[in-house]
């Protein structure tokens, strides 16, 4: 038989993972997500395909995953208590073509970035988590981290442009 603590503060206290906060599962979620779908196309296909289908192929992996894997997820863990709304990419009524598209814009973006930063941070011979594991540069570890990165600059935009959106729409007298 199973001997559960039953807390008498938090009624739907069910195990340890309940008590790790919720910004630290969706980072982990949004790592693992990022770092897995490069890992899978730019390390997982055979030679003949070229890293330019390698990114785009990643590309359309995580626009899926993102919409309907970790956004949906995001929502779930949403609560009065904990509000994880603001670790959406965007804001857009779900369940319509406008969410999906706005979540290809996004994800387009990141991964331009990152390609972008990690062709930066080698060309300037630093090292890369691969180059340190396994002496290769194109690493999931890295490229999930700069994903996070990037993606916590679009968070703080996307809340920052909402911020002044609302003081426009409702001027304090």
């Amino acid at each position: 038989m199973s001997k559960k603590k039953n807390n008498p503060q938090n009624p739907y206290f069910v195990d340890k993972f309940a008590q790790i906060p919720a910004r630290t599962k969706i980072t982990f979620l949004k790592f693992w997500l990022s770092g897995a779908s490069f890992y899978v196309t730019v390390n997982g296909l055979p030679e003949r395909f070229d890293l330019l289908d390698r990114i785009v192929l990643m590309t359309l992996i995580l626009i899926l995953g993102v919409e309907y894997i970790s956004n949906p997820i995001i929502l779930w863990m949403h609560q009065d208590q904990s509000d994880t709304k603001r670790y959406l990419p965007h804001l857009i009524k779900r369940k319509s073509i406008f969410s999906l598209l706005a979540t290809a814009l996004y994800v387009i973006i990141m991964v331009v970035m990152t390609m972008m930063f990690l062709d930066l941070w080698v060309s300037w011979r630093l090292p890369t988590i691969g180059d340190i594991i396994s002496q290769s540069t194109a690493d999931p570890f890295s490229f999930a981290l700069i994903f996070l990165m990037f993606d916590a600059l679009w968070l703080f935009g996307r809340r920052h442009v909402t911020k002044r959106l609302e003081e426009k729409r409702h001027p304090h007298v």
